[in-house]
């Protein structure tokens, strides 16, 4: 699985590669090329700039399909979080430990709370302990529970970082190709916050924490830290730029 290579993006000097990136995040993460080439306003002729710059995104992992088919983005997180893509459903991926004294989840929390933001679940994933989903059993909201996917792991697996970065970063490029996913390192072990910590860092995920008394939530990692840190791919092309 080759994940995007975000410092080859930014050295490609091809004349065209930032912006069927962009064309692709603005018109839904799949066209055509024939679509790409009447908005790039190329001529038959330039059928070949546009194809090595097609190759280009290929070969850094960013999109997938080729002439005789759809050309799409293979990655939805982070460019259609940043680009605000539209219908790219959205994905929610944390932590959850034992029920002791509470009365609601930090996973409702989160996601009612986010829910009143506008970003409304496709997926719900949950990486807890066995033992974590039954004391929850009888005490979550229906309706939720019915949506939770829960990824269960040992408790000594939660009490050691890499383990439980190795266990869920699979899940996380899972869902990172057809999602707007968004982490969640409130609840959990602290070995496991610092392994999602990581694994947000890592791959540019939008990373959210909350505050439960006061249920205020904040971004760790935000849109904007992410359109900063590609601001390179959102801004107008360099002149300097190769024709092809």
């Amino acid at each position: 699985m080759d994940l995007p290579d975000y410092k080859g993006l930014e050295r490609c000097r091809r004349r065209y590669i930032k912006r069927i990136l962009r064309i692709l995040l603005e018109e839904g993460g799949e066209l055509r090329f024939s679509d790409f080439q009447a908005e790039l306003g190329l001529s038959a002729s330039e059928k070949s700039t546009l194809h090595n710059n097609l190759d280009s995104l290929r070969s850094l992992g960013f999109v997938t399909g080729d002439k005789r088919g759809p050309i799409r983005l293979k990655w939805r997180t982070p460019l259609c979080f940043i680009a605000g893509t539209p219908n790219i459903p959205y994905a929610y991926l944390g932590l959850l430990g034992v029920k002791d004294e509470r009365e609601v989840s930090e996973t409702e929390t989160a996601v009612r709370i986010l829910e009143s933001s506008g970003i409304a679940f496709e997926r719900i994933v949950v990486v807890t302990t066995q033992e974590a989903v039954g004391s929850w059993s009888n005490s979550m909201d229906p309706e939720l529970a019915s949506k939770i996917e829960w990824h269960t792991l040992r408790r000594e697996e939660l009490n050691r970082i890499e383990s439980v970065r190795d266990k869920v970063k699979p899940k996380l490029l899972e869902l990172m190709r057809e999602f707007n996913v968004v982490m969640d390192c409130t609840s959990g072990t602290r070995p496991a916050g610092i392994a999602f910590y990581n694994l947000a860092i890592q791959h540019m995920v939008p990373l959210i924490y909350v505050y439960e008394p006061e249920k205020e939530l904040i971004w760790l990692i935000s849109r904007e830290d992410l359109e900063r840190d590609l601001r390179y791919l959102f801004k107008s092309e360099p002149t300097r730029a190769s024709p092809s």
